[in-house]
C-alpha cells in the first residue's frame, strides 16, 4: 500500500507563480496524488521566493531543500558543498516515502533512493543534457512521457541502449483544464492596454529560450506590418518570472528589443507580466493568434493546446510534437524557417476561429485533465504495467525479407526533397532518400492500420531499388535521419 509519495523537482516550485508548462503539469499531478489519498512531500530547488517551504493544498507540502542552481539548462552547476547539502537534506524524505516520483527526471543522486521503493519518473523533454544523461545512465520502474512522439524518440535511442530489460515507457498526455482554459471574449489580461479598432494581436507566451522562436515571431510581425499598413500589429511577450533574478533572462529580452528595432517594429513589441493559470487564459482570449514559430523540440506544447481551448488559433512550425497537433482548420503549421509561409499562416489564422466548440470537444476527449491526474496517480501508487513487447518494424509490401532494416527517425520529417531533423534544428537536402521515404509513407497511409504511430520500415535492398545509393543510407544513419530496427 502506497500512502506516502516523495516528489523530486529540480526546477523550483514557487508559491504564487508557475514558470513553465512542465511545472503546470506537476501542479496537476500533485493534486491528483493528494486526491487519491497520498501524503505528498515535494523536494525542489531553493529560491528566495520559496524560502522556508509552503503548503500547496492539504496533504501537499513543498520543501525547497535542493541547493542547486535552480536555473536551466545547467541546474547542477553549483558549488560542491551545495550538492552535499542537497544529499543530506533529501535523504530523510526519500527514506520516509513509500514511492518516489522524479518529475522531469534530472535527479543524479540515485544512491539516495532506498532499496525496495518504487521509482517512477517522467520526461518532458528529450534534448537537454540533464534529460539525456538521466535516460541513458539511470533506470526506474516506469517512465512516463506526454506524447507518442517522445516515446518513439526514447524507444529508438536509450531504449535500444538498455535493450530488452528496459522499463516500460507509458504515454500519459498532458491534460488541458477546460474549466480554466475557455474562451473569454472582451477580457483584458493584467498589464496590457485595451484593444483598439484595427489591432492585430499576436501572442508569444513562451519561456526565454531563443529556440522558442521570439526572433521568428518578430519576423512574422514585421511581415504582417508591411502587409497590413492600416492595422496596428502588436506582439505580446510575457517577461518570465526569472527576469528579476537572472542576468541571462534579462539579456534575452534586451536582445529582443534590439531585434525589433532592426526589423522596424519597435512599437509592435509589448512586454507584459508573466501570467499563470487564469491570467494566461485571459491572454489567449485577448489575442488573435498564438505563435509557436521556433525550432525548440517540443514534446507536447501546452501553449498550443491551451490556446485552442481558449478559442484562439495557433500558428506553429512543424517541429517535434507540434507535427502531431490535431488536423484541424484552426491549427496552422508551416515549415520551420519559412517566414513568408509563417506570415501567410498567421494572416489566415487572424481571420478567426472556425470551430471553437469542435476543438474543445476533441481536447476534452483526448486530453482530459482529470484523466491525466488519475493516470499519474495510478502509475505512481498502483500496479505497474508489464514491459511492452518490442513491435516489429513495419515493412512495405514486396520488400525483401533479408538485409538491414531501417525507418525514418521519429525526430525527422520529409518535405519535398528535404528532410527536417529536430536535433539539427534545421533542414538537409536529400532528394533521392526524401522521395523514397515520401512514397513509402504514401503507400503505407493507404494500408489498413495506417494510423498506427511510427514510420514504415524499409530494407537496404528496397531503397537501392528505388535509386537510393548505399552511401546515402550510411550518411543518413550517421546524421540520425534514419534509424535501425
Amino acid at each position: 500500500m502506497i500512502d506516502r509519495v516523495a516528489v523530486v523537482s529540480i526546477a523550483p516550485v514557487l508559491p504564487d507563480a508557475v514558470h513553465g508548462g512542465s511545472q503546470r503539469v506537476l501542479d496537476g499531478v500533485l493534486r491528483g496524488l493528494a486526491d487519491a489519498g497520498a501524503e505528498v512531500r515535494v523536494l525542489c530547488s531553493w529560491r528566495p521566493e520559496n524560502d522556508g517551504g509552503f503548503v500547496i493544498a492539504p496533504r501537499i507540502k513543498v520543501e525547497p531543500v535542493l541547493r542547486l542552481r535552480g536555473y536551466f539548462p545547467d541546474p547542477w552547476e553549483t558549488a560542491p558543498h551545495r550538492i552535499l547539502q542537497t544529499a543530506e537534506a533529501a535523504g530523510p524524505a526519500l527514506e520516509w516515502a513509500d514511492a518516489v516520483y522524479l518529475h522531469a527526471d534530472m535527479f543524479y543522486l540515485r544512491q539516495l533512493l532506498p532499496e525496495g521503493r518504487r521509482v517512477v519518473r517522467s520526461f518532458h523533454d528529450f534534448h537537454y543534457e540533464t534529460a539525456l544523461i538521466s535516460a541513458f545512465a539511470f533506470r526506474s520502474d516506469l517512465t512516463i512521457v506526454p506524447s507518442t512522439y517522445l516515446k518513439r524518440c526514447i524507444d529508438a535511442t536509450s531504449g535500444v541502449f538498455h535493450g530488452a530489460g528496459g522499463e516500460p515507457v507509458l504515454v500519459i498526455p498532458n491534460g488541458i483544464d477546460l474549466a480554466t482554459y475557455f474562451p473569454r471574449p472582451g477580457t483584458t489580461p493584467r498589464g496590457v492596454r485595451a484593444r483598439s479598432d484595427g489591432d492585430l494581436v499576436l501572442l508569444w507566451p513562451h519561456r526565454p529560450d531563443e529556440r522558442k522562436g521570439l526572433a521568428e515571431a518578430i519576423g512574422i510581425t514585421a511581415e504582417l506590418t508591411r502587409a497590413f499598413p492600416d492595422r496596428n500589429v502588436r506582439l505580446l511577450v510575457p517577461r518570465h518570472v526569472d527576469a528579476a533574478s537572472s542576468s541571462e533572462t534579462r539579456e534575452f529580452y534586451d536582445n529582443a528589443v534590439e531585434m525589433a528595432a532592426a526589423a522596424g517594429v519597435t512599437e509592435s513589441l509589448e512586454f507584459t507580466p508573466w501570467w499563470s493559470g487564469e491570467e494566461t487564459a485571459y491572454a489567449y482570449g485577448y489575442a488573435d493568434v498564438t505563435l509557436c514559430p521556433g525550432n525548440f523540440i517540443e514534446s507536447f506544447s501546452l501553449v498550443a493546446y491551451e490556446s485552442l481551448a481558449c478559442g484562439t488559433p495557433v500558428v506553429a512550425a512543424s517541429v517535434g510534437a507540434l507535427r502531431d497537433l490535431p488536423d484541424h482548420p484552426d491549427v496552422h503549421l508551416f515549415p520551420y524557417g519559412d517566414t513568408e509561409s509563417a506570415a501567410e499562416a498567421t494572416r489566415a489564422a487572424s481571420e478567426g476561429m472556425t470551430d471553437a466548440d469542435g476543438i474543445r470537444a476533441l481536447l476534452g476527449e483526448r486530453y482530459s485533465f482529470k484523466e491525466m491526474q488519475r493516470a499519474y496517480a495510478a502509475a505512481i501508487m498502483g500496479d505497474l504495467p508489464e514491459p511492452p513487447r518490442p513491435e516489429a518494424l513495419r515493412e512495405p509490401q514486396g520488400a525483401a525479407a533479408s538485409g538491414d532494416r531501417f525507418s525514418l527517425a521519429p525526430w525527422c520529417a520529409v518535405a519535398g526533397e528535404r528532410v527536417y531533423n529536430d536535433y539539427d534544428y534545421g533542414w538537409s537536402h536529400r532528394a533521392e532518400l526524401a522521395s523514397f521515404l515520401d512514397d513509402l509513407e504514401e503507400h503505407h497511409a493507404a494500408e489498413p492500420g495506417a494510423r498506427e504511430p511510427g514510420a514504415p520500415g524499409f530494407t537496404r535492398a528496397s531503397a537501392n531499388g528505388a535509386g537510393v545509393a548505399s552511401h546515402q543510407i550510411e550518411n543518413a544513419l550517421h546524421d540520425g535521419v534514419i534509424v535501425r530496427a
